[in-house]
């Protein structure tokens, strides 16, 4: 899967049409946008146009993401006449099929991949498994879309909280890679700890420690280490964030150029 996403200033606008049919429903449509601002560019990170639907028990969602300008102290950037990227998919039963970038098809680069996830219980105590297909050709690894030379299966378990922490284990053959993550609370602050690491070889592909905690009137306090001697700190309150990321912690230097405001907003119409 993709990493994660930054918030950036968001603004969505839902429209809901009345449901016609016992086992469908009419699709919602969703329009967001996203804009990172900092002091050396403004940035219309995402202009997504989303829309959802249940047919039959499934749960069908489809994504259309055309490319956006980037503002920086030399100018606004081009903007791009490529077809907007589209994925899909369709969920029921802990079961989803993903229909990565449809607008690929003409270029005959689409090959849809396949998820499961089911709660399994053993010995009393319930296991969260699941396990995605991505067949050779599929294009959701890459940032720039390319196809992929091989089967790839992803597996992962979440068991029973062990004193109050969860632990997490992920395995991918695509870069044969295990993570290990275990979180939970500690008094009031939120503990995550996680490592890669190469079965292959038997060592260590980082490794990393992550705090949040709640200070007075709202604030939320994320410190984030990592082994290779970097780090993030976060200061959140309501829809803005305050991140300052450290290069290098036995040297470190905070610049203006560095810090990132990131304002989130939303809003939603039902119709």
């Amino acid at each position: 899967e993709k990493s994660e996403r930054p918030d950036f200033f968001t603004r969505t606008a839902t429209f809901h049409l009345p449901n016609t049919h016992e086992t469908s429903k009419m699709p919602a449509v969703t329009l967001n946008t996203r804009t990172d601002l900092s002091t050396s560019k403004a940035k219309l990170g995402t202009f997504e146009l989303t829309t959802t639907t249940t047919v039959e028990g499934w749960k069908i969602k489809a994504t259309a993401e055309p490319a956006v300008p980037e503002l920086t102290k030399s100018g606004l950037s081009d903007f791009s006449a490529e077809i907007p990227a589209m994925n899909a998919e369709a969920s029921k039963d802990g079961i989803t099929v993903f229909l990565d970038n449809l607008q690929l098809i003409p270029k005959k680069q689409f090959v849809p991949r396949l998820k499961i996830a089911k709660s399994v219980d053993v010995a009393d105590q319930s296991y969260d498994v699941k396990a995605e297909l991505i067949p050779q050709g599929n294009t959701s690894a890459a940032k720039d879309n390319s196809p992929s030379n091989s089967h790839v299966v992803k597996l992962g378990v979440t068991a029973p909280a062990i004193s109050g922490f969860t632990p997490k284990l992920d395995y991918s053959t695509g870069n044969n890679t295990a993570t290990v993550e275990v979180s939970g609370k500690v008094d009031k602050a939120t503990v995550t700890l996680k490592a890669d690491i190469d079965v292959e070889g038997k060592k260590s592909k980082g490794a990393s420690a992550k705090v949040a905690y709640p200070l007075p009137e709202g604030v939320k306090a994320t410190v984030e280490v990592k082994d290779d001697k970097s780090a993030k700190v976060e200061l959140a309150k309501d829809q803005f964030t305050l991140e300052v990321p450290i290069a290098d912690l036995t040297a470190p230097s905070l610049s203006a150029d560095n810090v990132t405001l990131k304002v989130k907003y939303s809003m939603d119409f039902d119709m």
